[in-house]
């Protein structure tokens, strides 16, 4: 007999929730409806004829069997939900799902979306805002459309873009002894206080990097999650940091003075990122050129 999508949900739903309970929650139905289910899917009767579960108290683990199934079972479900996105956006609604690092959404996103949204005004835009390492996992899933990171890019699954590159520049606090310079050598910020992002952004690991090429070992006295927050740290007289030349535009009037670096001259090079072989809906590549224009 024929697997049914519902039961692979649910089975999906076991999987990921690791209880019954939780899973006939997460899916809307009755915990017995869902075992049920369950069983029938198991049986060789009705279903695959091998157990998926071992239930242990309430702990419920995969089998082997179920491990096999749960790969198959995620790309059936996904494929599903793609093929009901592509009839639903071939009408006049649709969905773009759009994820963005931290370091870059607030900067960019408010200059795009108004013109996209002047363009299909029926499109509904869902934001997500993530580091680099989970918004690969939700493009890899089929939760993300497409993602605005910057290189490096390591998938083999996923089409990466280049957009455009920009300067990484200094942000020193009022009256520094270094304002006064029109550019800022790295050499010069070697007995600095560094205020840097935590290292699960990559710009954090990029600037330590840098540093580290250029034979500074910084001494980093803070690690914050936020741009606008490390900006804040500076303007106070903590500490100096490297940020976007676009966070420098957005960040005028905070008291931080911003210098260009040079020997070498940082950047980082920003893409456009998704899945190669998963639905695209028709208006992605608007999306992409408008960002290009930024």
């Amino acid at each position: 007999m024929p697997l049914e999508v519902h039961q692979l949900r649910y089975f999906v739903a076991v999987a990921e929730t690791g209880s019954f309970t939780r899973a006939a929650q997460r899916e809307g139905v009755t915990q017995p409806t869902l075992s049920e289910q369950i069983l029938r899917l198991e049986s060789r009767e009705h279903g695959i004829g091998q157990r998926l579960f071992d239930r242990l108290g309430r702990k419920v683990v995969l089998t082997d069997a179920g491990q096999r199934l749960l790969q198959h079972a995620q790309r059936i479900l996904a494929a599903v939900r793609e093929a009901e996105r592509a009839v639903r956006d071939a009408g006049e609604y649709g969905q773009l799902r759009v994820g963005a690092i931290p370091t870059l959404a607030p900067f960019v996103l408010p200059g795009v979306l108004p013109r996209f949204r002047q363009r299909h005004r029926f499109v509904q835009v869902l934001l997500l805002e993530d580091v680099t390492e989970r918004l690969i996992a939700a493009l890899r899933s089929g939760d993300l459309d497409v993602a605005l990171m910057a290189l490096p890019v390591r998938d083999d699954y996923l089409h990466v873009e280049k957009l455009w590159s920009e300067p990484l520049v200094a942000a020193l606090p009022p009256q520094h002894r270094l304002m006064e310079r029109e550019t800022i050598r790295w050499a010069d910020l070697k007995e600095e206080p560094f205020i840097l992002l935590d290292d699960v952004h990559c710009l954090g690991d990029q600037v330590l990097s840098l540093c580290r090429q250029t034979g500074i070992e910084p001494r980093v006295v803070c690690r914050g999650e936020q741009i606008v927050t490390l900006l804040a740290l500076v303007a106070a007289g903590q500490g100096v940091t490297i940020v976007p030349e676009m966070a420098a535009v957005h960040a005028a009037g905070t008291g931080c003075v911003f210098r260009p670096l040079v020997r070498p001259e940082p950047q980082r090079t920003l893409c456009a990122v998704w899945h190669k072989h998963r639905y695209r809906p028709p208006v992605l590549r608007d999306f992409i050129a408008l960002l290009r224009k930024v």
